[in-house]
């Protein structure tokens, strides 16, 4: 993401999309009531008395809408956003959708909070993308880690089974169709299982793949694959990615809680935690935004640092069983 023009005076923030980790940023600052504009497609208006045809011309317009309602489309580059048309033709008031993808201009006017530009700061910065592959000698799960969740690319299978390894098992052949749907997607990779088969394939892959780590995982597949974010592993690739980051803060909520730290979870410790100016750092799913505006304000006032976490991926559902909102406590307060 590009921040294009900024005058926070008037609420005004332009940005230019390079990819869809930027759509799904800008999911998360975008709220109801807030004004968009950006060049989009609308039906022409048929000021005839022709029947249309079947499939309607479109025209292509700057609009500005009111904004209603969003919609984020995982694992594809487009955000919809939907609300009544204040500026740009003759139809104001009503409704439009403007799909935001990679490669527009976009223009968003609203009362900005501060977690939410230091989020598009952050966006401004290149985010490396990985691959995760969780195997064992029986199945490999090949897995890219985005900004906003797991997408499993794909799982293959050996084919061995039972204690003599009858059926097709062919070794070259498995390690050669992951070495080729990796070598296909071209980002760093991390290899995790239980096991030796992971340094079989490495040792098979030798000099086709170069920016990898290994380490151990006690499971494949995408259990495996989550395993290691929680455990870390993926940090020690890629600093910078957001959800890594959120799954090993949801894993210190985890911690704190087992071991009695300074932790409260749950909207009514979290509310008297704020109360009492205790709020290190707050902890809440992006759902919940708009519902507890006020109680994210009033930690920002004493200081507190606000954290986002997405409830698609494994680490959001866990906050969610416990309310979805949790903070890190300067003291203990009970």
């Amino acid at each position: 993401m590009k921040i294009i023009e900024k005058d926070l005076k008037s609420g005004m923030v332009k940005v230019y999309i390079q990819g869809k980790e930027d759509c799904w940023h800008l999911y998360n600052v975008i709220e109801k009531g807030d004004y968009l504009s950006a060049i989009t497609y609308r039906s022409k208006k048929d000021t005839g008395d022709r029947i249309r045809s079947k499939k309607e011309e479109k025209e292509r317009v700057y609009l500005k809408i009111e904004v209603e309602n969003k919609e984020f489309q995982k694992f594809t580059d487009r955000l919809r956003i939907r609300g009544k048309i204040v500026e740009g033709v003759d139809e104001v008031g009503a409704y439009h959708t403007i799909s935001i993808e990679p490669g527009m201009e976009v223009k968003i006017e609203k009362e900005w909070k501060d977690w939410q530009l230091e989020r598009l700061k952050k966006a401004t910065k290149a985010h490396p993308k990985i691959a995760v592959i969780a195997m064992d000698d029986e199945m490999a799960t090949i897995a890219k880690i985005h900004e906003y969740g797991v997408e499993e690319v794909a799982t293959i299978y050996s084919n061995r089974s039972g204690k003599m390894y009858g059926g097709n098992y062919n070794e070259k052949e498995y390690y050669g169709q992951i070495l080729s749907k990796i070598k296909d997607m071209n980002m760093p990779v991390v290899i995790v299982g239980p096991g030796f088969e992971k340094d079989r394939f490495i040792e098979f892959a030798k000099g086709e793949i170069k920016n990898y780590i290994v380490d151990n995982v006690s499971q494949a597949g995408l259990p495996g694959v989550y395993e290691a974010l929680k455990r870390g592993v993926i940090e020690k690739i890629m600093k910078e990615n957001r959800m890594a980051i959120e799954t090993q803060i949801v894993e210190e909520v985890m911690e704190r809680i087992s071991k009695g730290g300074n932790i409260a979870y749950g909207k009514e410790e979290v509310e008297k935690a704020i109360e009492m100016g205790a709020v290190e750092k707050l902890i809440i799913l992006n759902s919940m935004i708009m519902e507890e505006e006020k109680m994210i304000k009033k930690a920002e006032e004493m200081g507190a640092k606000i954290e986002i976490i997405n409830d698609w991926h494994e680490g959001g559902q866990r906050l969610a069983a416990l309310g979805g909102i949790a903070a890190f406590l300067r003291y203990r307060i009970r």
